[in-house]
């Protein structure tokens, strides 16, 4: 991790902070979501399936500003360099985020971003690698009771071009309790 993004980090966990230890802790939102990952770079999504798993808590008496975490995960195989091999790509991306949510209507939208670790384990024959940076996401949605429909945006900080980690782009559909 380089030096920059661990002032980052230090700097939005301390502001946050005082957020989350201003008051008695409530019961918050959990919730459950799969879906699928777009990526800009490739057109097959069949077999790009995620899972998000996480929690929001009302950080304000309305309930309309939270905070939460999103630990997300997925394996699917992708084309490598030789068109005989493909590579199996797992991972595991957690998010500390806040969000707004309108107020307790029927329908609920809500809208939030993060920071956090995205990490990728590439295993193919001849080599395995292990890829992690700090990296942002933004989503936003709708809540209708206990379902919830989601877009996400993420991003490595350090992205490139050439290193695969890209944009990457989901649409998930879930549970909230």
């Amino acid at each position: 991790m380089q030096r920059g993004y661990q002032k980052v980090l230090v700097l939005v966990v301390s502001s946050l902070l005082p957020l989350i230890l201003s008051k008695p802790a409530e019961p918050g939102d959990a919730f459950l979501k799969g879906g699928l990952i777009f990526h800009p770079r490739d057109s097959d999504i069949a077999t790009r399936w995620l899972v998000d798993v996480g929690s929001d808590y009302p950080v304000n008496t309305s309930e309309t500003l939270f905070l939460g975490f999103d630990i997300l995960a997925s394996v699917y195989r992708i084309d490598v360099r030789d068109p005989s091999q493909t590579a199996v790509v797992a991972r595991g991306d957690g998010f500390i985020n806040i969000k707004y949510k309108s107020g307790r209507l029927g329908a609920r939208p809500y809208a939030g971003g993060g920071i956090g670790l995205i990490s990728e384990s590439f295993f193919v024959s001849g080599g395995n690698q292990w890829l992690s940076d700090m990296g942002w996401h933004v989503m936003g949605g709708i809540e209708f009771r206990s379902i919830t429909l989601e877009l996400m945006t993420q991003r490595a900080f350090g992205a490139e071009p050439d290193t695969g980690s890209n944009t990457e782009y989901s649409v998930l559909l879930g549970f909230v309790w």
